[in-house]
């Protein structure tokens, strides 16, 4: 009977929904997660993912790097430890500087040291099935890099994609023919007592196509306005989970125009190429330049500004909110900022904060 380490494609997001297949689906005999500690701007405003040489109390685990509890960033925060408490399995970490070839390496040693014989790649929203020439492709470093090394190692691989559009990238109406192409077929559907185990983990992750997965799962419907204003329809199908052919998915995705590469930088730089000069790194790294608003700490006053912009989004249609578009809204972006925020919507707006989600309905005025 086989075992399995589960690998999450995009980060932390994704290693939240591989624990809860892992535990919807025990004949998965996942019995470790591997994630990138690469947390966007709002937690981490050092661009790229991190390795291991940016951590203290990492464990070592036959070569590769546990995150637990313990380990912390020596500059920066990381969701990963708060999320190892949670998750029930080892947390490995994936590290992208030495390429997908460098990567394999990790995930064989990995695999050794679980003594799996599978690999799961999860990914939620579904871009890691883009071709590379979708307009609205935005972050596909992650995913391609970790497809072409999860298949490069040998082990046996499965690829399975949850939430269809959810990540606000490819469309579903995008996705839909590829996975027909790809010999997709619906694995699972997630339901409310899937994700309910994990319900505290979104009071204070920001993951944003996870959390909707999630609401998803618990029957919630409707429009929902995420960071940079983008419009996701929540439907009956954003709980269906697939399966695809991976061999199949790597020759025709980005992950074969990566597959040899031995540094991230040359990774960016194919990706780069194969995209028409796009780089979401060049984006964190104007961030980071500071081109971008300072953090700000929300006040009472703060949530004024939050009902009328509510209204003016449930006008357009929208029944919710994300919170981490609310705190794009208030420029709480970074980790105090955001606790506070939270901290605020829930005493004074509890009717409307159902994390990941702010409902449109209107709240009391102070």
């Amino acid at each position: 009977m086989h075992t399995a380490i589960a690998i999450a494609a995009g980060g932390g997001g994704d290693a939240i929904t591989a624990a809860v297949l892992a535990a919807a689906m025990p004949e998965l005999r996942i019995n470790a997660i591997m994630s990138f500690s690469w947390d966007r701007f709002m937690i981490d405003p050092t661009p790229g993912p991190r390795i291991r040489t940016d951590f203290e109390g990492w464990v070592d685990r036959g070569g590769v790097a546990e995150i637990t509890s313990r380990s912390r960033l020596r500059t920066g925060h990381s969701t990963l430890p708060s999320l190892s408490v949670r998750i029930g399995l080892p947390l490995l970490l994936l590290e992208a500087d030495q390429g997908a070839v460098g990567l394999a390496r990790t995930i064989t040693l990995a695999a050794n040291e679980f003594s799996a014989d599978q690999l799961v790649v999860v990914d939620v929203g579904g871009d890691i099935l883009a071709e590379g020439h979708e307009p609205e492709l935005r972050t596909p470093l992650a995913d391609s890099l970790t497809l072409a090394a999860a298949v490069q190692t040998g082990i046996d691989t499965r690829v399975l994609v949850a939430a269809l559009g959810l990540d606000g990238e490819l469309s579903p109406i995008e996705l839909r023919p590829r996975l027909d192409r790809l010999n997709a077929f619906v694995l699972r559907e997630l339901g409310a007592a899937d994700v309910m185990p994990f319900d505290d983990v979104w009071t204070w992750h920001p993951s944003e196509a996870s959390g909707m997965l999630a609401t998803a799962a618990k029957g919630w419907r409707g429009a929902v306005e995420t960071q940079r204003n983008a419009l996701i329809h929540i439907s009956g199908d954003a709980s269906l989970v697939y399966e695809v052919d991976a061999p199949k998915l790597a020759d025709t995705s980005l992950a074969a125009s990566v597959a040899t590469t031995t540094s991230l930088d040359q990774a960016e730089q194919v990706l780069r190429e194969c995209r028409s000069g796009l780089s979401e790194l060049d984006i964190e790294r104007r961030r980071a330049a500071g081109e971008h608003a300072k953090a700000l700490t929300p006040t009472l006053k703060s949530l004024r500004i939050v009902d009328d912009y509510a209204a003016q989004a449930r006008g357009r249609g929208a029944d919710a909110l994300t919170i981490r578009r609310v705190a794009e809204l208030l420029s709480a972006i970074d980790p105090s900022a955001g606790d506070i925020l939270r901290r605020l919507l829930a005493r004074h707006r509890p009717d409307q904060f159902r994390p990941p989600l702010y409902t449109t309905t209107s709240g009391r005025t102070i």
